[in-house]
């Protein structure tokens, strides 16, 4: 089996059990407060931590398998995009979130399975293995797309419950002025980094198609 092929099904198997190691501690835990088990979903695809390891995972899995779904972008682009994405799962959580709570057990596992090491083998598997020739600098602005949809997915699920999945996101306490400042000053580092990631394209090595 290729280097390639063995890191691409690491991220493939350390996504799926970090996201179910994520959902069981987060059954259990609205189990624990009298909630059920739909809320505990609700709550589970509330994040864009879990959607983004989702996304990963398939891009991923696909890949591995060969084939590649029609209605996707193609993979230089969703790749990069998704880079883009994971990293800053990765780096917002370890720089602004990681301590506002204190995970224990399995739950600490899938916290740095989600937020580490997913992260930082996918960025891996871009770097040295993903097809990437052809990015141009407007591909930076269809890196937002998704951020921006998921901006407003988590401000309408807040709308309807009063529930926002992270601080700089929390509608009810800092109001939608400050929250959209947050958004927007995301957008403007996604944006910078996704130009910076189209420059590092025309210099790192070219994976397989």
């Amino acid at each position: 089996m290729s280097a390639e092929r063995v890191l691409g099904w690491l991220i493939v198997g350390v996504a799926l059990l970090s996201l179910a190691g994520q959902a069981y501690v987060l059954v259990g835990l609205t189990a624990e407060r009298g909630g059920h088990f739909g809320h505990a979903l609700w709550v589970f695809f509330g994040f864009f931590t879990i959607l983004t390891n989702i996304l990963v995972t398939c891009a991923c899995w696909f890949r591995l398998r060969g084939g590649w779904p029609g209605a996707w972008p193609s993979q230089r682009i969703a790749f990069a995009g998704l880079t883009l994405c994971i990293a800053l799962v990765g780096l917002v959580y370890h720089l602004l979130l990681s301590n506002l709570w204190n995970p224990v057990g399995l739950h600490w596992w899938a916290d740095q399975g989600l937020h580490s090491v997913v992260p930082v083998l996918f960025v891996a598997y871009w770097v040295l293995h993903a097809p990437k020739a052809g990015l141009v600098w407007r591909d930076a602005l269809r890196w937002l797309v998704y951020p921006a949809l998921y901006f407003a997915y988590a401000l309408a699920r807040g709308a309807v419950d009063g529930w926002y999945p992270y601080p700089f996101l929390d509608v009810g306490r800092l109001g939608y002025g400050p929250v959209l400042v947050n958004g927007l000053a995301i957008a403007a580092i996604l944006f910078v980094a996704g130009l910076g990631l189209v420059a590092a394209s025309r210099v790192l090595p070219e994976g397989r198609p």
